[in-house]
């Protein structure tokens, strides 16, 4: 058995990217490999947005395994059945991350949303109802911080929030296992104020694509 205190967990959103680039093939593979344009500036262990054909993986932030010349290994991404990734039908365009912006004074974070959807399929000559899954909700991160508008974080998140832009989000736990999700940010701007008590604000963060762990 492992435990891992949460003490020390740090959280950040993405905060420069570059610009899109062609991914002109996409492997079904047990770790996709993407064949992007010339000149693509990739390099191993940054982070990528996806946009891509295939509706499991378009949205998702990735991190670089690998770059031989134009050939891009995106690490624990696994194509290989044809049934979810079409073959031939995942290409796109993938944008880097190049910087990340720590969210500082975080005092505490909540997560929900992920839950599994079902269709019932019982007939009539069933004696025990029948499910079979669907779609799943959203996965929702909540996280409380305290209030401090001049600090760096503020205004990438405030810009994120206001323009309803799908942004990168990270969080590092002590064990530098780490996970990786797109989505929209909520930031609400008033503070919750109490007697005795420090200014508090919220942020939410709602995922766009399914999240992808590291356990490193």
């Amino acid at each position: 058995m492992s435990i891992t205190l949460a003490t020390g967990t740090q959280v950040a959103i993405a905060s420069t990217y570059g610009t899109a680039v062609v991914m002109s093939a996409l492997t079904n593979a047990t770790e996709a490999v993407a064949t992007l344009g010339a000149s693509h500036g990739v390099v191993v262990g940054e982070f990528l947005e996806i946009t891509s054909g295939w509706d499991l993986l378009t949205g998702q932030i990735v991190r670089v395994k690998t770059v031989v010349t134009n050939d891009v290994t995106l690490e624990n991404i696994n194509t290989t059945s044809t049934t979810n990734y079409p073959a031939g039908t995942g290409t796109g365009t993938i944008r880097r991350i190049t910087a990340w912006t720590p969210i500082t004074q975080v005092q505490g974070l909540s997560t929900s949303g992920g839950d599994q959807a079902f269709a019932d399929i019982t007939t009539i000559t069933d004696r025990t109802q029948k499910q079979i899954p669907t779609t799943r909700s959203p996965q929702q991160i909540d996280m409380t911080v305290f209030d401090d508008p001049t600090l760096s974080w503020y205004s990438v998140v405030a810009a994120a929030s206001d323009g309803s832009i799908a942004t990168g989000f990270r969080i590092v736990f002590p064990n530098n296992s780490r996970l990786v999700a797109n989505g929209y940010f909520s930031l609400q701007k008033t503070p919750t104020v109490a007697a005795n008590a420090p200014l508090t604000a919220s942020i939410g963060f709602s995922s766009l694509a399914n999240p992808v762990r590291y356990a490193t």
